[in-house]
């Protein structure tokens, strides 16, 4: 990623002020087509992408000519005359769509040879553009269904179908709204753009401060305080960021080496907050950005998704933290240090907490009135702005201004490093799901998956969590949430599976693939801070949000985990499962009080699983924990399978 200067970094910067401006007036004011929303938003991001994104970063660092440079790969703060010419191929047909997007609307069907074209050079540059910012992965998937929307005819078996032409692909594609500007598209410039926006600007405004003393006060009062530190800011600041990677990175380059310094181990140190980070996505009030495509793929309302998402975060966070709870006692951790510690007086000082709790009030209260989710977001943004300008600080012009220039800084943060490539990447993806919808493609795979697993649920379950994992190893989270739902949630809906349960599943998954090998992003961006090894790390990290690979087979048969059913009834499952993830930790991790023997690791999972599940099986679940505990009391051992290991403290 270039940093630009001087003159091209002042023309991104009215490209952002211009979106910005964009992104709140559509929110607060006036909504337009998706065609007219979708070309402006489209447009804008493809520059800046195309701008701040080289042709390649490798030949980026060569030593070459100038001709060269100035011809194909630019500098490390200016851009090359190739990407000025995908900027000019990129608005042409996006400014042709915003000029005549009402003549488009009124007359399907209608078109002439040169809008074929315009619609093959936008494709052309989406995939161009998504290359650039997220690799080959996503530009060869849209590739490989266009092959296959073309060729269908000379496809055997299940999977062929009669074949469409590049006309009837290009017109689809470039005209309709089922195409290039399609949900996904509407989606990003309409929905998502002010929540991404969101989280940069509250950082700016001192947000990002305030919560990470707040999770230094209340995190460093437990039993292994540094690694609570990292679990407490990560769902902190991953519920106002959405993004796995950007949250580790965040909070990552503080509280690793915090960890590292009071014992942990640096591929542990690393695993706590890959794992933690992970969470963000899951964590309500501003969720993944695949959250708000499920509330339109379902057409309820986003406060439905957070609701239902609650549980299942909170109990995920609870096997983190109870992951870290248990290795403390392992180590001989314990809390953090008083000097480490923020004076509680200083963080709860009134213009610092209104600083967060009016914008994320905001944002809660307008979500709970219903108000649609762009328009929480943008009023929220609003107050935060207007409230760290006038009263964040001293009122005179210079302290002024320098808030607005931070405040300034969040935006145009937000708008290069995330909005930007979302935007195309969004795009990009939607050609993918339009001709899996053209060429009945995710029918045929639910129909297979349906035949397969022969109407069994469990392998269908199975099936679905590999697929959405291993699209996730080559993809953003919501690329691969959209293509894994758009494809399996057809065969959930026919095994009777409640639908939002079958997106969360999907989503949950998803997510999961930051942490699982042999890609696990989230786990890279961790170990590359601890300096520990990624692959123990993963493995660490796998063990400490066990309970996220866990947690989705049980709402998808348990409907109390996602708010569904009477109060007395969600809370008893809360509160078994809560109990439910230091069992199963203190399985995977062999260790409560003293090293676990193999019969007590296996009484701690079984105890723990069985405890998740409703109704009596929570108190069998909680007698088998008791028993494994109770065993490991008396020092209980039996030859091979009874063996107590012995007491090993994990090198730093």
């Amino acid at each position: 990623m270039r940093e630009l200067r001087s003159f091209w970094k002042f023309i991104v910067g009215i490209l952002v002020g211009i979106w910005g401006v964009f992104i709140l007036y559509t929110a607060l004011l006036y909504a337009l087509h998706p065609l007219l929303q979708g070309g402006i938003s489209l447009s804008i991001g493809l520059c800046i992408v195309f701008l701040v994104y080289p042709f390649s970063k490798r030949m980026l660092k060569w030593n070459v000519p100038k001709f060269f440079k100035l011809l194909l790969t630019g500098t490390k703060t200016s851009p090359s005359l190739i990407d000025l010419i995908f900027i000019i191929l990129s608005l042409v047909p996006c400014i042709y769509i915003m000029l005549h997007w009402e003549e488009i609307a009124r007359n399907p069907g209608v078109f002439e040879t040169y809008h074929l074209v315009l619609g093959g050079i936008l494709i052309f540059a989406l995939l161009e553009g998504t290359r650039r910012a997220l690799g080959m992965t996503i530009p060869l998937l849209v590739l490989f269904f266009l092959f296959y929307t073309v060729l269908g005819p000379h496809i055997p078996g299940r999977f062929g179908h009669p074949g469409f032409n590049f006309t009837d692909i290009l017109y689809q594609l470039y005209l309709m709204t089922e195409g290039v500007w399609g949900l996904l598209t509407d989606m990003a410039s309409r929905i998502i753009a002010p929540f991404i926006i969101f989280g940069p600007i509250l950082f700016a405004t001192g947000v990002g401060k305030t919560v990470m003393e707040l999770s230094t006060y209340f995190g460093g009062k437990i039993r292994g305080g540094p690694g609570h530190v990292a679990v407490i800011s990560s769902s902190l600041f991953g519920m106002l960021s959405g993004s796995s990677v950007a949250n580790a990175a965040t909070t990552g380059s503080f509280t690793i080496p915090l960890m590292k310094r009071f014992g942990f181990s640096r591929e542990f140190s690393s695993a706590v907050e890959a794992a933690a980070s992970s969470g963000g996505q899951i964590m309500p009030p501003i969720m993944g950005a695949g959250c708000f495509i499920m509330a339109e793929f379902l057409n309820i309302p986003y406060t439905h998704i957070m609701i239902a998402g609650l549980i299942p975060a909170l109990i995920y966070f609870a096997g983190i933290a109870a992951g870290v709870w248990i290795e403390a006692g392992r180590t001989g951790m314990g809390k953090l240090p008083k000097e480490f510690m923020p004076e509680l007086k200083k963080i709860l000082r009134p213009n610092r907490i209104l600083g967060f709790v009016l914008p994320i009030g905001t944002l809660g209260v307008l979500l709970f009135m219903f108000f649609p989710a762009q328009v929480c977001a943008a009023w929220a943004i609003v107050v935060s702005v207007i409230y760290f300008t006038f009263f964040g600080g001293p009122l005179n012009k210079k302290e002024i201004w320098r808030r607005i220039k931070s405040i300034w800084g969040g935006l145009f943060e937000g708008v290069v490093k995330a909005l930007a490539w979302l935007m195309v990447m969004m795009a990009c993806v939607q050609i993918a799901v339009s001709l899996i919808s053209l060429t009945g493609f995710g029918v045929k795979v639910s129909e297979l998956i349906i035949e397969i697993s022969g109407y069994n649920v469990y392998l269908a379950l199975i099936a679905t969590m590999l697929t959405a994992i291993i699209l996730g190893m080559g993809m953003t989270t919501t690329a691969a949430y959209v293509i894994a739902a758009a494809v399996l949630v057809p065969a959930l809906h026919q095994m009777g599976i409640n639908p939002l349960a079958a997106h969360l599943f999907i989503f949950y998954f998803a997510i999961k693939s930051g942490l699982t090998p042999p890609v696990c992003i989230t786990v890279f961006t961790t170990a590359a801070i601890s300096g520990g090894n990624w692959l123990k790390s993963a493995w660490d990290s796998m063990k400490l949000g066990i309970g996220g690979y866990i947690m989705p087979f049980f709402f998808i048969f348990v409907p109390a985990y996602l708010m569904k059913g009477p109060a007395w009834e969600i809370i008893f499952i809360f509160i078994g499962a809560f109990i439910a993830m230091f069992a199963i930790e203190a399985g995977v991790l062999g260790y409560w009080r003293k090293p676990s023997t193999p019969i007590e690791r296996l009484l701690y999972l079984v105890g723990g699983l069985i405890m998740m599940a409703p109704g009596y099986w929570t108190f069998i679940g909680i007698a088998i924990f008791l028993l494994g505990i109770l065993l490991e009391k008396f020092d209980v051992q039996i030859p091979v399978i009874g063996k107590r290991p012995a007491q090993i403290v994990r090198k730093v």
